[in-house]
């Protein structure tokens, strides 16, 4: 494998290209460019493998993982992709889900952790993302 450069944008593009079983930038591109799929290749590094990973709560997601929210009657959703969330509104990848906030017109204080919702895989019901979170590892303020 050889590595190369490439913009958030352009990186955020290869992405909506991808198809089902598709769960790699190579794969994707070798869709892209019609080329044959290649056999399994060894476990990759951690950057190009991972969904999104906040240390401070303890959260790990895989590639993929899906979030939500409705806001002033629009619905959206983004994709945990290499520690960046990748917006479906403007395809663009955010850092982090205030930045994700941000990006669809919220303006102001709102604890995007809430906001934000993913489906459990076994009850289909919607959760909030903070449900995810490690409890012990919140600060709250005091009133």
């Amino acid at each position: 494998m050889r590595s190369i450069q490439i913009s958030a944008d352009v990186f955020a593009a290869i992405w909506s290209a991808r198809k089902p079983g598709q769960d790699t930038e190579d794969a994707i591109l070798r869709g892209v460019f019609k080329l044959p799929e290649t056999q399994a290749q060894p476990e990759r590094d951690m950057i190009t493998t991972f969904g999104f990973h906040d240390p401070r709560y303890g959260v790990k997601l895989d590639p993929g993982f899906t979030i939500m929210r409705t806001y002033k009657g629009k619905h959206y959703t983004a994709k945990a992709l290499n520690g960046f969330w990748l917006s479906s509104a403007d395809g663009k990848m955010y850092a982090t889900l205030n930045e994700l906030n941000k990006s669809i017109g919220i303006e102001g204080a709102e604890n995007a952790w809430k906001a934000w919702q993913y489906t459990e895989p076994n009850s289909l019901r919607r959760r909030p993302l903070s449900d995810l979170r490690d409890q012990n590892t919140i600060l709250r303020r005091r009133i």
